[in-house]
């Protein structure tokens, strides 16, 4: 039986930050249940989805959007993302206590902060009529 989309966690990424793209490629694997709709919200029909959510929004940390409706984002959307994943879920209870949640949410944000230093620019975004942002041929 095939998921639909009200069944999945929606993950609201940059599709061109290096850094959320390894993590997509590392995680996209341990998904066997398919519960996990990567977007990027560089497309404006993928930002329309997540209104009143602006893009500038989005752009500061990772958001999550679970099929209960409830938005999270930062380093709690990565406890939503983990809590899907079959083999990894047991770490959900440990992440939500303190230090846990304390410490995570200023070492993601120490990380989102830097990403594109640590881990490369992405590529302009093109100044055309569709405001969507290319990657390099």
């Amino acid at each position: 039986m095939a998921l639909t989309r009200a069944d999945k966690i929606e993950i609201y990424t940059d599709g061109q930050c290096n850094l959320c793209r390894w993590m997509r490629a590392r995680v996209e694997p341990l998904d066997h249940n398919r519960r996990i709709e990567w977007l990027d919200y560089n497309d404006p029909e993928v930002l329309q989805r997540a209104a009143p959510r602006t893009r500038e929004d989005m752009a500061r940390e990772m958001h999550t959007h679970t099929v209960n409706g409830v938005w999270s984002k930062g380093y709690f959307a990565w406890i939503e993302v983990i809590r899907v994943l079959p083999r990894w879920k047991w770490l959900v209870p440990i992440m939500s206590v303190w230090p846990f949640t304390r410490l995570g949410p200023i070492f993601y944000g120490w990380l989102a902060a830097r990403r594109y230093t640590l881990f490369g620019v992405p590529p302009p975004c093109d100044a055309s009529a569709s405001g969507v942002c290319k990657l390099h041929q």
